[in-house]
């Protein structure tokens, strides 16, 4: 299913999740590039914050694919696995 026009909207939000891994990584490396390059330190700060933005995108498809492959074991609650489930 192509989801295009949803995509064109993320992406004009700002969102990185319509980019495909290659484009991920290269327009971080272009931002990269900028960053080093920055001779201001208010451009740099930010350019930095977008770096972290890419970073966690990166981290969140990696962290999605390993769920994909390795199948889920069973996950404890916060008190305890122990505690039933009606309380």
């Amino acid at each position: 299913m192509d989801m295009g026009i949803f995509d064109s909207i993320a992406r004009g939000l700002g969102s990185l999740r319509p980019l495909s891994d290659a484009e991920l990584e290269d327009e971080r490396e272009a931002l990269r590039q900028r960053y080093v390059s920055s001779g201001d330190v208010n451009e740099a700060s930010k350019l930095y914050d977008e770096l972290h933005r890419y970073d966690e995108e990166t981290t969140r498809r990696a962290n999605e694919a390993y769920e994909n492959s390795n199948p889920s074991e069973p996950r404890h609650r916060e008190h305890g696995w122990y505690l039933p489930n009606d309380a």
